[in-house]
């Protein structure tokens, strides 16, 4: 069994990985773990590539150049035609920033550098856009292994020149280790260092290094009843893997699962014949396996257009990327992977036609980057024009946003906070979080038909408590805390405070939401004359603030119907807010939702121009302009009632 140069149950278990990643990657609700079939794929790459290297080491005819020519003969043709054909159709469909960011990922991919670029510079950040619509992310695995392809022959090499086999073994027991414990560390200090880096990912490469070890240490042991063990428990490790294991705190110690399944799984196979075993055999199982390598390439990239253009996929949407994906995927092994890989394609042809590839996608990326995406220019200008309705309130100066307490302390007394009149102090402190941040425009609208002078100053991501507040925010607990404090010795200089946040989110954190909610609105009913609570607009998951430019180039977009969702009521939170300030004379509550929605439907536009941001911000043009259609309906009538009391 271990002799055998071809394993069908490895490409069975490459078809369980790459299809559990490709249904992840269609609804993650369908497979919740789905994303640990690349770990499985870096054991079987660990075992497959350590037999390759340790065997002509031993027989003393290993070859540097060969290794790494088989090597870029099995990765190199496919992944730079992925990489060609998603940079062209990206600079004909993506807005210049998106197209500029594919060209990077793409000359990072060249160079086997995905997994460094992606850790260093995708905006993964609370306001950035979904990575599931960039295009290349899914080159970062490749950027790990064929780093690891680099570093692991030579450091076979050494041991086993050093001490053979044993110390080989234990220095792949040491480096795993390590590994893991670096994965550990990192998984909360710096998540995406964890997640795309060689030395936090390596682990899962080292355990299928040291199955092969063993397997071929122990290569004359056969046994039936072992074979069926490890196998159940591998595949019971990994689907457990499937159903249990959560990305936000992966990967870490967890991997560690996964990982082994898939060593149990291999070792099964090179020990004995089990039922598992031949089923991961079973022909159809096999071709999927063959296919993987290309499956996998094409159907991120297809999926990432998609959700770019039109959101999340419909069943036909979905049916339409799958006969794409299937299509490239049979393309590209056919006519692609497979006759780069055959023998009969001498060095020269290949060489040229290789570098042919690499160099076309490093030209046109370069003619992306260069350009800054502005490859046409036409389309760039209407693009830029349309920009600027939906910028983020923190793109403008007047919105005192930051997630850094002394910056904000500094900025208590600056004159650039104030919307509103300015030849008087202001009596109206806007208060909150982004969410807080985003009724600037609103309230602008308000204190300049009123009269009135508002400061605002908000920290995003930090819920308006001044108790327990690490309590409900995810990061920048400490700045938080001392933001809110800072806030809480300033009251007394203003008659009315107006206090916004992402209730929802912080509701759904805690179960002491109502009491540290109940004890902030207490405390502040004592300490000014007067509260205003904003609450929680609607939220629209589907929304794509670039839908109007993506629509200049992308046919069959519908902006406007991917911006409206049914009218379900309000949040259950805005009911609870409601009803402790119900408890409170000098407390009231004001909403916009009555400018969005009507009973039936609720929209993300207004008079067909988008008024968000993002899913749950408004933009700040976007809140000026419902802040001035409230002014002109008369329908402020709760704010201005509080904004008298504030002026009297």
């Amino acid at each position: 069994m271990h002799n055998s140069q071809y394993r069908p149950d490895i490409d069975g278990l490459r078809t369980l990985a790459v299809i559990s990643v490709v249904v992840f990657h269609f609804n993650n609700e369908w497979l919740p773990g789905g994303f640990i079939g690349v770990d499985i794929f870096f054991v079987i790459s660990g075992f497959l590539i350590t037999g390759i290297v340790y065997r002509q080491v031993e027989q003393g005819g290993f070859s540097f150049k060969e290794f790494f020519v088989r090597r870029v003969r099995r990765i190199v043709p496919a992944a730079m035609f992925v990489t060609l054909v998603t940079l062209l159709v990206g600079m004909v469909f993506m807005l210049p920033a998106d197209s500029k960011a594919l060209s990077e990922s793409a000359i990072a991919s060249v160079f086997s550098l995905a997994n460094v670029y992606f850790w260093l510079f995708l905006d993964a950040g609370y306001f950035a856009a979904s990575t599931d619509t960039v295009p290349l992310l899914h080159m970062w695995s490749l950027g790990v292994e064929e780093q690891f392809y680099l570093i692991w022959p030579v450091i076979l090499l050494l041991s086993y020149k050093l001490g053979g086999m044993r110390l080989l073994f234990w220095v792949s027991v040491a480096l795993a280790a390590s590994s893991f414990l670096l994965s550990e560390f990192y998984v909360s200090k710096d998540p995406a260092f964890a997640y795309y880096m060689l030395p936090t990912r390596a682990g899962g490469l080292l355990i299928g290094c040291m199955t092969f070890m063993l397997t071929y240490k122990y290569a004359t042991f056969s046994n039936k009843a072992v074979s069926e063990i490890f196998s159940v428990v591998g595949l019971g490790l990994i689907v457990w893997s499937f159903f249990s294991i959560d990305k936000a705190s992966f990967p870490g110690f967890i991997s560690l699962i996964p990982s082994i399944g898939g060593a149990l799984l291999i070792a099964s196979g090179s020990v004995g014949n089990s039922s598992v075993g031949r089923l991961l055999s079973f022909r159809p199982f096999v071709i999927i396996g063959l296919l993987s390598f290309s499956l996998y390439l094409w159907h991120w990239p297809i999926l990432a257009f998609y959700r770019y253009a039109y959101g999340e996929p419909t069943f036909i949407g979905g049916m339409l990327c799958l006969f794409l994906i299937v299509g490239f995927t049979v393309f590209s092994y056919r006519y692609i992977e497979t006759p780069f890989r055959k023998p009969s394609v001498r060095r020269v042809k290949f060489s040229v036609g290789a570098a042919v590839l690499v160099a076309v996608v490093i030209s046109f990326s370069g003619l992306v980057y260069s350009s800054n995406g502005y490859v046409n220019k036409g389309y760039a200008e209407r693009v830029s024009s349309m920009e600027e309705l939906t910028k983020a309130a923190y793109s403008f100066r007047y919105v005192c946003q930051s997630s850094n307490h002394e910056r904000l302390e500094s900025l208590l007394n600056h004159d650039r906070c104030i919307i509103g009149p300015s030849d008087q102090a202001p009596s109206v402190l806007i208060w909150g979080d982004s969410n807080a941040a985003h009724y600037v425009g609103y309230l602008k609208a308000v204190a300049e038909h009123s009269r009135v002078s508002m400061r605002n100053l908000s920290h995003p991501a930090c819920v308006p408590f001044f108790d327990n507040s690490s309590d409900f925010v995810t990061r920048d607990h400490e700045s938080c805390d001392k933001f809110n404090q800072v806030i809480k010795s300033e009251l007394g200089k203003y008659d009315t405070v107006i206090v916004g946040a992402s209730w929802t989110a912080y509701f759904s954190r805690s179960d002491e939401f109502e009491n540290e909610f109940r004890n902030t609105i207490d405390y502040l009913s004592k300490g000014v004359g007067n509260v205003l609570v904003a609450k929680k607009i609607p939220i629209f998951h589907e929304y794509d603030r670039q839908c109007a430019q993506k629509a200049i180039t992308i046919p069959l977009m519908n902006c406007f119907e991917r911006s409206r969702i049914d009218d379900e009521g309000d949040h259950r939170v805005n009911d609870l807010i409601e009803e402790i300030v119900s408890e409170y004379s000098n407390v009231a509550t004001f909403t916009i939702r009555d400018k969005i929605c009507d009973g039936v439907s609720c929209y993300a536009y207004l008079n067909s121009v988008p008024v968000y941001y993002n899913s749950g911000h408004l933009s700040l043009l976007g809140s000026e302009a419902l802040g001035e259609k409230a002014v002109k309906e008369g329908s402020i009538s709760n704010v201005f009632t509080f904004l008298r009391k504030a002026q009297e």
